[in-house]
């Protein structure tokens, strides 16, 4: 499809995803106006919302949401 359309998508998701602090564990790809996110994120409500800012990105057909939802061991993350 455009190429300058996807362009458009990544700079837009790109901003979005920084603008709701969630820019560090979401990685993603556009082709032809489908968003693939993928990576880990440290619980399912950051996997949702993750998908949701992807869904509000101006000319997005379609995301798939290839994230997944760690959890991370408390006792670790003191050190």
């Amino acid at each position: 499809m455009n190429s300058d359309l996807d362009q458009g998508i990544e700079k837009n998701l790109d901003a979005a995803l920084i603008q709701n602090h969630l820019h560090d564990n979401v990685n993603y790809a556009v082709k032809n106006g489908v968003v693939t996110l993928s990576g880990d994120v440290n619980s399912e409500h950051r996997r949702t919302g993750a998908e949701k800012v992807a869904s509000t990105v101006p000319n997005v057909r379609q995301v798939v949401n290839a994230l997944r939802a760690v959890k991370h061991n408390k006792s670790s993350s003191a050190q």
